[in-house]
């Protein structure tokens, strides 16, 4: 983490990976919002069942991983503040 705080390019990696972050998360609010309203042929109700109850879970876990995973990224970065920068 250390490594990328002290080029330009790693700070550009960790928004870049912030982004990502942020659109998967709003993908799987979205992804929540609109499954009730997908229509799954007959034979195929089982399996969107399961889809449907894996993703619920992950639901559940994504917004806390992303979370912690944002946290320690601020973290990262405030932890250098104030120190001195060699070029």
């Amino acid at each position: 983490m250390r490594n990328l705080l002290k080029h330009k390019e790693g700070n550009a990696a960790i928004v870049g990976g912030l982004v990502g972050i942020l659109v998967v998360i709003i993908g799987i609010f979205v992804y929540g919002e609109i499954a009730g309203s997908i229509n799954v042929p007959d034979a195929g109700v089982t399996p969107a069942a399961n889809v449907n109850t894996t993703a619920g879970t992950v639901f559940g876990l994504a917004p806390i991983v992303a979370i912690v995973i944002i946290a320690s990224m601020i973290l990262g970065i405030v932890a250098n503040f104030g120190k001195s920068r060699s070029v």
